[in-house]
């Protein structure tokens, strides 16, 4: 048996009593390593921090930052006709546009120590990290800064990356830029839902109204929806206005907790009337046609991408007058063709100022979203008889008076290089001898082609060319029936020679851009406008002289009294696939043109008519529309008529041997049974039109195409005056007989019918017995 001695068992004791007592000192030491430990992680995170602050630049702004719309205004350059967005609709604006209130109501919502605070919010941080580790994805305490930050310099991708970098980004630029600066650029550029990104573009979107007009309920509205557009818009879906409306509370509330709003003034506040979401105006309706213009000209004139434009924050002045664009609108809403056979038919108009070039009105099409093609500035279509004031010019320019008189017998056989043509009048009425003035308001064929042959058919080109018309219209050809408007000219090109006419000559080029002015203010566009002679200003004086007679007794009657002087021409091409009437007041042309499909369907039987014509519908259009844009304007006299060649005025021999005519032409049919000419000219040698219109067909509308040279132009009637000699007797009721018809040359173009006997439809409405109509609106037989 062993015995252990008693010292060794206090020996052997001994070192556990000493752990015992050591113990604390070792907690110490590791209570001192953790807290080395941390101190040096604290450290090392620090200078982290101070690293990646120094590193770290304040990044260039992102291109949503720049990015703003680019505003298309009127003529006035105040108010606004369309805009560009690209997706992305703003337009910035000072912080001292926009009310106080406002501003308190959106640091009520988003940023109460926004003033205090150095960019950042750690009890922000502390509950977003917590969502973060929650699994909620990368949660912010955003403030005002940090949501700046996002918006103007980085992304919305929610990285952690990219949550560091707004941080230490949010510092540097609450230590760099003040907080009115930091606030501005806020409002400018954070997202209020309806497509709106900024306050000004949000109050306009919501309110129709300029952020300095906001109220304070209004305010605290736009304010609460910056949380969730989707979820605070009350127009967005069902429920959102039972949240909007606890959503104003709590920012009313925040306003009162920091004392900027009375607790009266809170209680007095109603929630605001919200209007609908609008729609972009630059992509649809009328307007569209001008805003997709004015781009087409901003890449020519300034060699602008389309990016540019969306998000330049251009501002752009056009030359459209709101009165006359609403006038467009209002008088094609009211004169318009519809009813049967008229869904399909297009009307357009423009309107053009002499001597200037400014386009004052454009109505290319009812909505742009339906159709893309712009009957006013691509739709090419025979002009008919727009032609014959054309050749009138030439004619003039080569001394021969607008007295002249040649006789107007039908048919007529005139021979070509290419072989004899025929000509007929409208229904084949014969007339007799007529002064050229009388013989353009009954728009008589026989007569013009016989003048046409006189001058030559190369000069009435020339002169096409000389007024405005481009050398390369589809179908100006120097045929001897280019007279009855075989040509194929765009309704804005048309428009426009007629305003070199009524500027007494002086021919200025269309534009509709006067003046581009950068987002910073700078102008880097101002239209120059400069006329040059296209004819000499006594020719225009005795044309413009010959076609008030239109609108005395011819065509013209249909427009209505428009209580000033005025000139016009209508125009049919043949089969009716498109109807014109062109005219103007000293101060303003206008011109308008109708026509089926895609420009080759015959407008017949359409709204209670058998035939659309110049002097119909077009007609009233064209008249309505002078009327209401050119309400408050000076009442403007034309020019003398200056008399070219009177002093050699010869009543010259027929071409060919003509026959008296005795009988009495064949009795137009009664208004309701007005009947399409058939084909009455006859070429041989008939060929194609020389091109088709350069646009290809819209596919929801086919542009207008050039009719196929087979028949002749059926026009309206006019109540003509008493040819001289040998003229068909009056007939029930009518005035004189006879009339324009669309009798076609070798191509087929024709011209306008004039007054029958008995008042039936051509291109000059023929006054029922009593005399010419004094309204706007025809009877169905005008």
């Amino acid at each position: 048996m062993v015995h252990v001695s008693p010292s060794r068992t206090r020996t052997a004791r001994r070192p556990a009593k000493g752990r015992r007592r050591r113990r604390p000192g070792r907690l110490r030491r590791v209570l001192l390593w953790l807290v080395g430990l941390g101190l040096l992680v604290l450290v090392l995170l620090t200078a982290a921090l101070a690293w990646a602050y120094a590193r770290t630049d304040v990044p260039e702004p992102n291109d949503f930052a720049e990015a703003q719309s680019t505003i298309l205004y009127y003529a006035d350059g105040e108010t606004e006709l369309a805009r560009f967005t690209g997706g992305f609709d703003r337009e910035s604006v000072p912080l001292d546009q926009v009310p106080e209130h406002v501003q308190q109501a959106v640091l009520a919502a988003e940023d109460r120590s926004f003033y205090e605070n150095e960019g950042i919010s750690p009890t922000g941080l502390a509950r977003g990290a917590w969502r973060t580790l929650r699994g909620e994805g990368v949660q912010s305490g955003s403030t005002i800064t940090q949501q700046y930050v996002k918006n103007y310099y980085l992304t919305q991708e929610q990285t952690l990356e990219r949550k560091l970098r707004e941080l230490i980004i949010s510092v540097k630029i609450d230590n760099e830029q003040s907080k009115d600066q930091i606030l501005e650029n806020y409002l400018n550029t954070v997202y209020f839902g309806r497509g709106a990104y900024g306050i000004q573009t949000a109050s306009r979107a919501y309110f129709d109204k300029d952020v300095s007009d906001l109220t304070v309920g209004e305010g605290a509205l736009l304010a609460a929806v910056t949380n969730a557009p989707s979820l605070f818009d009350p127009d967005f879906a069902d429920g959102n206005e039972e949240r909007a409306r606890d959503r104003v509370a709590y920012v009313l509330g925040g306003m009162v907790e920091e004392g900027w709003l009375g607790e009266g003034e809170r209680d007095a506040t109603e929630f605001p009337e919200v209007g609908p979401t609008p729609p972009s105006t630059a992509v649809q309706g009328v307007q569209g046609y001008v805003a997709q213009q004015v781009r087409e000209d901003l890449r020519d004139l300034l060699g602008l991408e389309d990016a540019a434009i969306d998000s330049g924050g251009l501002r752009v002045t056009t030359t459209i007058v709101e009165q006359h664009q609403d006038a467009a609108v209002e008088a094609v809403d009211a004169f318009a063709p519809t009813g049967d056979n008229a869904d399909d038919i297009t009307t357009a108009l423009t309107a053009v100022r002499p001597g200037d070039g400014a386009i004052t009105a454009m109505y290319g099409g009812a909505d742009y979203q339906q159709t893309q093609l712009n009957a006013a500035t691509d739709a090419q279509v025979q002009a008919g008889s727009l032609f014959k004031p054309i050749t009138l010019a030439a004619a003039v320019g080569e001394g021969v008076s607008t007295t002249t008189e040649l006789p107007g017998p039908s048919p007529m056989t005139f021979g070509t290089p290419g072989g004899e043509v025929e000509v007929r009048n409208f229904r084949d009425i014969s007339f007799g001898v007529l002064d050229l003035r009388v013989a353009l308001a009954e728009s008589v064929n026989t007569t013009y082609v016989q003048l046409n042959e006189q001058v030559g058919p190369e000069r009435t080109v020339e002169t096409a060319v000389d007024l405005g018309l481009p050398e390369d219209t589809p179908g100006l050809g120097a045929d001897l029936t280019n007279v009855l408007g075989t040509a194929s000219p765009t309704l804005v090109e048309m428009t426009n020679a007629y305003a070199t006419i009524a500027a007494e000559g002086e021919r200025a080029e269309p534009y509709l851009v006067e003046r581009v002015v950068t987002a910073g203010g700078e102008t880097t566009y101002e239209a120059e406008p400069e006329t040059e002679e296209g004819i000499e200003a006594d020719v225009a004086a005795d044309v413009i002289d010959a076609m008030t007679y239109v609108m005395t007794q011819g065509s013209g009657t249909t427009a209505g009294d428009l209580g000033r002087p005025s000139a016009g021409k209508s125009g049919t091409s043949e089969n009716n696939v498109s109807a014109w009437f062109d005219g103007f007041v000293p101060q303003l042309a206008a011109g308008v043109v109708m026509y089926k499909g895609d420009g080759t369907v015959p407008m017949q039987d359409v709204a209670g008519l058998d035939q659309v014509t110049g002097g119909t519908f077009p007609a009233q259009v064209w008249g309505e529309f002078m009327r209401l844009a050119l309400e408050g304007e000076e009442v403007l006299p034309f020019p003398e008529r200056a008399g070219v060649g009177d002093q050699a005025v010869v009543t010259p021999e027929p071409t060919q041997e003509v026959a008296p005519t005795t009988q009495e032409p064949a009795p137009a049919p009664s208004p309701t049974e007005e009947e399409t000419e058939e084909p009455t000219t006859e070429d041989p040698t008939t060929e194609e039109p020389t091109e088709e219109p350069t646009e290809e067909p819209e596919p929801t509308t086919p542009e207008p195409t050039t009719p196929e040279p087979t028949e002749p132009e059926p026009t309206e009637p006019a109540d003509p005056a008493p040819p001289t000699t040998s003229a068909p007797p009056p007939g029930d009721g009518g005035g004189d007989g006879g009339g324009e018809g669309d009798a076609g040359g070798s191509d087929g173009a024709g011209s306008d019918g004039g007054g029958s006997g008995d008042g039936s439809a051509g291109d000059a409405a023929g006054p029922p017995g009593d005399g010419a109509p004094t309204s706007a609106r025809a009877t169905p037989d005008a």
